[in-house]
């Protein structure tokens, strides 16, 4: 048995459970298809160089310049006051919506297609690559120290594939923690990722978020759906 990084061990009980409860073969029996949990995340290294890093960044910008400014949001952490944002989760862990109004889309085409394709166009089993799938959401996460995401079972729900690529460089930021985690039968997954490389995985396999212990975790999340291309929030 593997240990999840601290914080987890509510997620690890629940990945355990749930691998107790729902065998992979009966799964796939009543659904025709494998469980997304069965299906492994798939790192791909250095996805985005570092001069299209700073093009996300710049992306988050235009976007938050866009809209009228934050006014200072008391609940949140120091660190997190003045980033612009559409959502909050906690106190150490907002995120802006890229795809707003189109922006991302809009303001780095080249690098958006670059993505889209990246998510559809790799080795192993995606899905039926001839369905149509659309941008259901393009986000800029940031995470201060005590950020993660360590609910229980957290699942893209709604969504069809997820990837997430880390914009932050441990070297200048001093980020420590705040690791990808997947689970394989009841047992963590922890994705050590460096600034530029994504992890692709199916929306309805659980995944958490390290507790960040130092410095700034930033990472672009595109989720994608059947639904009609989104330029608004995440349900629209």
């Amino acid at each position: 048995a593997r240990s999840p990084p601290p914080g987890l061990e509510g997620a690890q009980d629940w990945a355990r459970d749930y691998a107790a409860a729902n065998p992979s073969e009966a799964f796939e029996l009543l659904f025709g298809r494998p469980s997304p949990e069965t299906l492994p995340a798939l790192v791909i290294p250095q996805l985005l160089s570092p001069e299209e890093v700073k093009q996300c960044f710049s992306a988050g910008s235009e976007v938050g310049s866009s809209i009228e400014p934050f006014a200072t949001s008391s609940w949140l952490c120091a660190a997190l006051r003045a980033t612009p944002h559409d959502i909050g989760y906690s106190g150490e862990h907002v995120a802006l919506y890229l795809h707003k109004g189109g922006c991302f889309q809009t303001k780095q085409p080249a690098l958006c297609d670059k993505l889209l394709h990246s998510m559809r166009r790799q080795p192993g089993n995606w899905g039926d690559p001839a369905l149509a799938l659309q941008v259901r959401c393009i986000e800029l996460h940031t995470y201060a120290v005590g950020g993660g995401l360590l609910e229980p079972g957290h699942r893209d729900n709604g969504s069809k594939l997820s990837m997430s690529v880390l914009l932050s460089d441990a070297a200048t930021t001093g980020l420590e923690g705040g690791q990808i985690v997947t689970w394989s039968g009841g047992e963590p997954v922890v994705h050590e990722l460096r600034r530029g490389d994504a992890l692709l995985f199916h929306s309805g396999k659980a995944h958490n978020v390290a507790t960040v212990t130092s410095g700034m975790r930033q990472s672009l999340v595109i989720e994608l759906w059947v639904g009609p291309t989104n330029t608004k929030d995440r349900e629209s």
